[in-house]
């Protein structure tokens, strides 16, 4: 009946309680051997034993089994093979030391490294040592020539990543005496040579070596991979999960993706000068692109990587601050814009169409840059086509409708964003979001000119707003964004551009941090802002404009004299900027006539006015009249009819160029330094008129 057996099983070997899965009945026939090897004579029904003990019995049966058969075989063998001669078993050989050639040959070398208790560079004796491998020591022997023992160990502070001596290494051993002889003997002698042979024949092969550190300079460096040794250095102490292999080193790997994006060079050009094949080089950038994409770039860009104080208190200009922003909200003001990425012409039609720029007239593909007014670079977007469907406003409503990198959460209320014209139907998008926009104005229907209120506005934006084209160009610097890209490396431009940004943001210094002179310069940008052009009422009101005849062309040498002289800085000081006095050299070269006078036209009935005619220099067909007044040591106004030209905080170029030479190059000894490289092409234009032939048969006299 059920509940009438034993509560217990206990194993009749070793006692121990057994569990159900882990016991067997011993009562029956197939156990008779078990209870014969553990002398159980009695046996019950319920007794049982535990897994553990019939193991034992189970290999200890086994064991038995097999060595009988063995001595079944080896007698069988015996008495089959009794006509074998007997042979004794080898005995085994003793190990002979091979006797060394004495130490008779000296050199002109020192040892190094002898004790393994000290450092062999600084002999501190407390520092936890690394033991130099035989390359490495050899390296260290051509370099200094002083000859570091085989296992010479020193402090991790003199060893660099790739386990070789530092340049403080280097330089300790080369100011030490090498006056010093050794004896070598003839083996010592031979694998010195042969380990100095093979590094030499490795050398052979290598054309540009990252290895070693002391064969490229600091400028060879920033040629080819644009940045400094100490800079490259730095990025491969990023690399984590690159191996070595037998064509190329980590440092060889980093520095082709680098040389690549620098340089621009196909693959078979960095074959040829790496000395390394062509489906070696495509994997070492394959590689080199998904390490740094992963251990560097998300370190130095995206919103995420750094904070909102951050940007205010180490990556926002002063004037900024001062032009845009307030004290009490203290927004983070930023700077978007597009950029470009030529690619080739596509097969597939339908990307093909949606690649292809009206703006440009040729395919491309389009990140979005968005840095801080001191050229920081917080984030690349993209990159997007480049169709109508992605203009710079759909870009940017994108990325804020999807919270790209989560900048929905980065960018809050009260934020301002200084952009282009392109971004003029996002306006109202942002402030629905609570984001400020900053834009320059746009002309009205009919409208020629800017009015001087906006005229004014624009130029305080603008002269927050090209730091971003100047982080564009800086990127651009790396040829191979600069170049057509080819179509099978779309799929890599995000990271290739990512990470060119990501080292601007760490290597390379801001393009204009401000000073404490951008107080005093938002003050005065501010006061011209609020004040209306006197000069160009006046030209309205007279209508200087329009009468013709009372200006007369004047030699600038001869007649301008009044003209008060001004120095760089002054001109500095009219223009608010440097981007238009760099135009002013090409305006005033253009406008020299053959005897190097520039032509100045002036009115008897107006003193101290003048007025010049200037070239566009877009279109060959406009020209502009612009007014200056001046007094004998100042400049009171200026007015151009360009479509800036009525601003005040300010100078527009055609204005900038006639002050610059007037007050500035006409003293200087030439400015004919803006070389006319039209001299050297032909023009399809220039056909000398042919004379007909009734013309010269009727002025020949007849015979």
């Amino acid at each position: 009946m059920p509940g009438t057996g034993p509560k217990d099983f206990l194993c009749i070997t070793c006692g121990k309680r057994t569990k159900p899965d882990r016991r067997r009945f011993i009562a029956g026939p197939a156990y008779a051997n078990y209870r014969k090897h553990f002398k159980v004579f009695s046996c019950k029904d319920n007794d049982v034993t535990c897994i553990k003990c019939y193991s034992q019995f189970y290999r200890k049966s086994k064991c038995q089994a097999n060595r009988y058969e063995d001595n079944q075989e080896e007698s069988e063998n015996q008495l089959s093979e009794s006509e074998d001669v007997y042979e004794p078993p080898a005995k085994k050989q003793q190990k002979t030391t091979s006797i060394k050639s004495p130490k008779i040959i000296q050199l002109p070398i020192t040892l190094a490294g002898k004790s393994h208790s000290s450092c062999c560079v600084c002999k501190d004796r407390k520092s936890k040592f690394q033991t130099l491998s035989t390359e490495n020591r050899h390296k260290a022997f051509l370099s200094t020539g002083h000859l570091l023992l085989s296992g010479a160990r020193c402090c991790p502070t003199h060893i660099d990543s790739d386990g070789s001596l530092n340049e403080q290494a280097i330089l300790h051993f080369k100011s030490l005496s090498s006056s010093s002889t050794t004896f070598f003997n003839k083996t010592e002698l031979l694998a010195l040579i042969t380990d100095i042979r093979s590094i030499a024949l490795k050398n052979e092969n290598l054309r540009i070596d990252f290895d070693n550190k002391n064969t490229l300079k600091d400028s060879d460096f920033l040629n080819l991979t644009g940045i400094t040794k100490e800079n490259f250095e730095d990025l491969i102490s990023h690399v984590k999960s690159i191996r070595q292999t037998k064509n190329r080193s980590i440092r060889t790997c980093i520095a082709l993706f680098l040389v690549r994006l620098r340089t621009g060079m196909s693959y078979r050009m960095l074959s040829t000068l790496f000395n390394i094949g062509k489906t070696g080089i495509r994997r070492a950038i394959a590689t080199a692109r998904k390490e740094l994409s992963i251990n560097f770039t998300p370190k130095y860009l995206g919103f995420q990587h750094i904070s909102r104080q951050d940007i205010k208190d180490n990556h926002t200009r002063p004037l900024a601050k001062e032009l845009f922003g307030n004290e009490i909200e203290n927004p983070v003001i930023l700077v978007a814009d597009g950029t470009y990425i030529y690619i080739q012409k596509s097969n597939n039609f339908k990307f093909q169409r949606r690649s292809y720029s009206l703006h440009k007239n040729r395919p491309l593909v389009k990140p979005m840059i968005i840095v801080s007014t001191t050229g920081y670079i917080v984030s690349v977007l993209g990159p997007y086509h480049a169709d109508y469907k992605n203009n710079d406003a759909n870009i940017i409503k994108h990325n804020f409708k999807l919270n790209m990198e989560q900048m929905t959460d980065w960018i809050t209320e009260g934020d301002i964003l200084i952009l282009d014209r392109g971004f003029r139907d996002a306006v109202d998008f942002l402030e629905e979001m609570g984001v400020h926009s900053k834009m320059p104005s746009f002309l009205k229907k009919g409208q020629k000119q800017h009015t001087v209120e906006e005229a004014n506005s624009s130029r305080l934006i603008t002269k927050i707003r090209w730091v971003v084209e100047s982080v564009n160009g800086r990127l651009k610097l790396w040829r191979y964004l600069a170049n057509v890209v080819p179509n099978t490396q779309i799929p890599h431009i995000g990271d290739d551009i990512k990470l060119v940004a990501a080292i601007c943001n760490k290597y390379k210094p801001p393009l204009n941090s401000g000073n404490q002179e951008d107080q005093l310069l938002a003050a005065k940008m501010k006061m011209l802002a609020s004040k209306g052009n006197a000069l160009y009422e006046r030209v309205a009101e007279e209508k200087l404009d329009r009468r013709i005849a009372a200006w007369k062309n004047m030699d600038s040498e001869n007649v301008v004299k009044g003209f008060p002289t001004l120095s760089e800085e002054e001109l500095t000081n009219i223009t608010v900027g440097v981007y238009q006095l760099k135009l002013a050299r090409s305006y005033t070269c253009e406008h020299l006539d053959e005897d190097g006078d520039y032509i100045i036209m002036l009115n008897d009935e107006i003193q101290d006015i003048l007025r010049v005619k200037i070239q566009s220099r877009h279109t060959s067909s406009k020209l502009y009249l612009l007014w200056i007044e001046y007094g004998p040591a100042v400049i009171k106004g200026w007015y151009c009819q360009c479509k800036a030209g009525a601003r005040v905080v300010g100078a527009c170029a055609h204005v900038s160029s006639v002050l610059w030479y007037l007050g500035y190059a006409r003293y200087a000894d030439s400015v004919r330094n803006v070389k006319n490289w039209s001299m050297y092409l032909e023009d399809a234009f220039n056909v000398p008129e042919e004379i007909e032939d009734s013309d010269s048969e009727a002025s020949c006299p007849e015979e």
